[in-house]
């Protein structure tokens, strides 16, 4: 690409290259202005694919 195109596509869609932390943070900005109320986002976590806690059965 170049460029100028990059620069029309960021125009385009801003929020693109967003991560997922700033995206779930605007969306708790949004939520709690109009209802006051948080959102709280499950977290992957990997506790249960640690090889050292085998013997945690899921």
């Amino acid at each position: 690409m170049k460029y100028e195109e990059i620069r029309q596509y960021l125009k385009q869609n801003p929020y693109c290259f967003r991560t997922l932390r700033e995206r779930e943070e605007e969306m708790n900005n949004r939520i709690m202005e109009r209802e006051g109320k948080r959102i709280y986002f499950a977290q992957a976590s990997n506790r249960y694919h640690d090889e050292n806690m085998r013997d945690i059965e899921l």
